[in-house]
């Protein structure tokens, strides 16, 4: 091969060395990028630009020049992405130094002259030097170098070589791995599957190797080369596996995910393929993305993007299935055939028997999905470009007619419902005959809570009813076996979040639901049941999380809101399958507990006409029987009678007697402490919640003053101890009883550790040894170096009375952070305020917390002017708190 001379500056009269002449054109290319300019062709100038770096080392190396004087030729090949011309900004690079037989022991140096030197531009280089039989070998022993091999692109040196390697691979490898590594990639996806998640789904997503990411083009790529013998993407659509649109749309949703990936690395600073929050929101703005009318741009963004992976996604699996798994899947179905006029059988997929029965019979595109839902199988390839292609004939007239309407009812019945529903989301037919759902679909909340698009979070929630008997919860069961109308039910899930396109979804959703089932002239009593649904699909878990579920009022309301048993079950399975379909936090053992104790109160209501509310009379005789009976001679009936003289009538209402000796034996703890001169004395008990997993009950007797709540929540979040809800107490001698709910320490093999730890902090505290403001804002602020995922939210504050005969009611949400619970209870504390119900309801990042609360002489706020100040006082701290962050 010819060899150049070196190169010089004309202006400075100094050598243009192969490295420096890379630095300056990456360095330009890749300030184009930030400057918004220069995108167009990014991938293809990166790719040259690195190809002109190898071909100058080659040309200007001393030791490839005597390699090929020495008649021991060798090519230089790039593989994998970069074989591909998909290099982003931080892409690995990978080449071959290729070589006919034996290796010259000049190799390993001229590796190091021509790679090292890219190291020093901080570029990750991945190479190697084979042999072509060590290409053959390891293409059949090792998939991952078969799919490098696939992609492997000349760049200089012997392009004989280079020819004889891509000969051997198609003759010698390919018939024998075939089958074999279709079988692979299937396998991989799986293993992808359980590593990344479905991509087109997440609302943080591997852009890469995420399920419906860049590695599913990829595999279409690969599958094309070895089962057709296609050598560029464009073959695809010219040998007619793609139609026009498929390949075009394949085009230009790649294109989107590798602009993505490459703002990434930019922001990253680093080879990075996970979308995390704080990535979204710039990414969208350089994309161009504006906020509208409650739909913020990086919403819009996050639906353009999972609509995006969801099409790679499907054209994958539709490829691999129709092409290549049908041939290589020895357990394929042996039925085929018609199933009636206009479909056919396939193996195990579906499709139409013609184009023209499609237009003669709009209604098999309906027909089609029907079947999908009772037997299982999926869209052929064909079926699913033309199901895109001609969903246009679903007009309003299509929509209405009583045979469509009929099969998308059986869809819903079906025992495959929810493949079903997924293909019609896929291929857009679901919003095609319901355009309503189509302005949902695609919907992302950006906030770490919600886990699905709107879309498919409604359909999963489907699917979470329709695989409730594989649950082993045993009054789920009951209750779904119980009502009567499961298709209320599942059609109520589908679209409970009809409404998401602006504020007040669920009353929005309702009007929506309304209006499709008034379309679909479906039966009147059955609708009204599934738009109450839908209106109130939020009424349990609201109430339960917010709510003190010991204050009739509160209950009787949601109650009289219910109305009937039926609408109680309803509700009740409904809010299950939905929160389960929101993420993880959305469902635990502790709103599991919650809403449940709301669920029996509310049927007790309903079908006895009062709430089951505890006599206070014989609740106070338990609780004594209880404690003379446990305590026997170590305590005198007048002390017995003295101890209950001193308690609080809620207290005693409301607290287990098994509970109140406890305290009893603290409190005589604390006396003797008080007597003995301890200064600021305090107990402090935990245990494990024995009906909760996941939880500990924690009771802290002490001297009651003012702050005394806010000091106790503000040590428990300096030790990672999250609390769910306190009840606070003060007997009529002035101890101070709270009892928190609070999930497990982290310590979960020595969690009395940390009760040490607490309790040391809470002396400390008490005694002026330990500044929580200080030591909170030290911690909140370590834990901010590590990235804070989601750009922080308003705040908002309520205060009513509405909602409790005895208490004024605060609501505060707020973006969840450390010590927040210990900035709040200090506001009210320095309002002169006496918080006596705590509940925290913590969504993703968001936090909802709610304090009953008193003035200091026992009555509610009702001075307009006070409760405003309040208000006030609340979203200036926590607001102010937002901005320092």
């Amino acid at each position: 091969m010819p060899y150049s001379k070196q190169r010089r500056d004309p202006i400075e009269d100094k050598v243009i060395t192969p490295l420096l002449e890379l630095r300056q054109a990456r360095e330009k290319l890749f300030s184009g990028i930030r400057e918004g300019r220069g995108e167009n062709g990014f991938f293809e100038k990166q790719t040259s630009i690195v190809d002109h770096f190898f071909i100058r080392s080659v040309q200007e190396s001393s030791i490839g020049r005597k390699l090929f004087s020495a008649r021991k030729p060798f090519a230089l090949i790039a593989l994998g992405g970069y074989g591909r011309g998909e290099l982003c900004l931080r892409s690995d690079i990978d080449v071959m130094v290729l070589f006919p037989s034996s290796l010259p022991k000049e190799a390993k140096m001229l590796t190091e002259e021509i790679i090292l030197p890219l190291w020093d531009l901080g570029m990750e280089v991945g190479h190697c030097v084979r042999s072509l039989k060590d290409c053959t070998r390891l293409s059949l022993e090792d998939f991952e170098v078969f799919t490098s091999l696939l992609d492997a692109r000349f760049l200089c040196g012997e392009s004989p070589l280079y020819l004889h390697l891509r000969h051997l691979i198609e003759k010698k490898v390919i018939p024998k791995n075939a089958a074999a590594f279709a079988r692979w990639l299937d396998d991989r996806n799986k293993v992808r599957m359980e590593t990344f998640g479905d991509a087109s789904y997440l609302l943080e997503p591997n852009i890469k190797e995420g399920i419906g990411g860049l590695r599913d083009y990829h595999q279409i790529l690969w599958l094309s080369k070895v089962f057709f013998g296609l050598q560029k993407p464009r073959d695809l659509e010219y040998s007619g596996r793609l139609s026009h649109s498929q390949y075009a749309s394949l085009s230009d949703e790649t294109l989107f995910l590798s602009r993505i990936r490459n703002h990434l690395h930019d922001l990253s600073g680093r080879k990075n393929d996970r979308l995390g929050f704080q990535y979204q929101e710039k990414i969208a703005e350089r994309f161009g993305f504006e906020d509208k009318e409650s739909y913020p741009a990086v919403e819009q963004f996050l639906g353009r993007l999972h609509t995006a992976m969801s099409s790679i996604k499907s054209l994958r699996l539709s490829f691999a299935a129709s092409y290549i798994l049908r041939g290589c899947d020895e357990g394929s179905w042996t039925h085929a055939g018609k199933i009636h006029d206009g479909l056919r059988h396939e193996g195990r997929e579906i499709g139409f028997a013609s184009v023209t029965a499609i237009l003669s019979r709009p209604g098999l595109l309906m027909s089609l999905f029907s079947h999908i839902a009772e037997c299982g199988c999926r869209l052929s390839m064909e079926a699913r470009r033309l199901t895109t292609e001609f969903h246009y004939l679903a007009n309003d007239q299509y929509q209405s007619d009583p045979d469509n309407i009929k099969s998308f009812l059986e869809i819903i019945k079906g025992p495959y419902c929810f493949s079903a529903l997924i293909q019609m989301h896929e291929t857009g037919m679901l919003d095609a005959f319901i355009p309503e759902f189509g302005r949902i679909k695609d919907r992302v909340q950006f906030d770490a809570y919600h886990i699905f698009p709107v879309g498919i979070h409604s359909i999963h929630t489907v699917k979470n009813l329709k695989e409730l008997p594989n649950e082993k919860n045993l009054i789920l069961l009951d209750i779904m076996n119980d009502v009567k109308d499961h298709d209320v039910l599942y059609i109520a899930a589908l679209f409970h979040d009809i409404g998401k396109i602006g504020k007040n979804h669920a009353e929005r959703g309702s009007a929506i639901i309304a209006a499709i089932l008034e379309r679909w002239s479906y039966d009147r009593k059955k609708s009204e049941d599934i738009v109450f649904l839908v209106r109130n699909h939020l009424l349990l878990v609201e109430t339960a999380t917010r709510r003190d579920l010991d204050d009739e009022k509160a209950v009787v309301q949601c109650a009289s809101i219910v109305g009937t048993v039926e609408r109680a079950k309803f509700l009740y399975l409904l809010t299950w399958a939905d929160s389960k379909a929101t993420g993880p936090s959305a469902w635990n053992s502790w709103i599991s507990n919650l809403i449940q104790e709301l669920f029996l109160k509310i049927l007790h209501i309903i079908e006895k006409g009062e709430l089951a509310s505890p006599d206070a009379q014989a609740r106070n005789i338990a609780a004594r029987n209880f404690i003379t009976a446990r305590s026997g001679a170590n305590l005198s009936a007048e002390k017995v009678s003295a101890f209950f003289e001193k308690m609080s009538p809620r207290y005693l209402l409301y607290t287990r007697p098994s509970l109140i000796l406890r305290h009893q034996n603290m409190a005589d703890e604390l006396d003797k402490a008080k007597s003995d001169g301890e200064k600021m004395p305090f107990r402090l008990h935990a245990e494990p919640d024995g009906d909760i997993q996941g939880c500990w009950e924690v009771s802290i007797i002490a001297p009651d003053r003012a702050g005394l709540f806010s000091e106790i929540s503000g040590v428990l979040a300096l030790n990672n101890i999250n609390i769910l809800s306190a009840s606070i107490y003060t007997w009529l001698d002035g101890t101070a009883v709270d009892i928190f709910k609070v999930s497990s320490p982290l310590d979960s093999l020595d969690p009395n550790r940390t009760w040490e730890k607490v309790k040391l902090d809470i002396k400390q505290v008490f005694s002026g040894r330990l500044a929580l403001d200080f030591r909170l804002g030290a911690k909140a602020g370590g834990k901010m170096l590590s990235g804070h995922k989601t750009p922080p939210k308003p705040p908002r504050v309520i205060v009513e009375n509405n909602s409790s005969d005895f208490f004024t009611i605060i609501e505060v949400f707020a973006d969840d952070r450390i010590g927040l619970l210990y900035l709040i209870t200090s506001t009210l504390s320095s309002l002169r305020l006496d918080i006596r119900i705590a509940k925290i309801a913590t969504k993703g990042d968001q936090v909802a917390d709610v304090f009953y609360v008193l003035d200091l002489e026992g009555q509610r706020i009702e001075d307009e002017s006070r409760l405003r100040e309040i208000q006030n006082a609340l979203l200036h701290r926590v607001g102010s708190s937002v901005q320092r962050r």
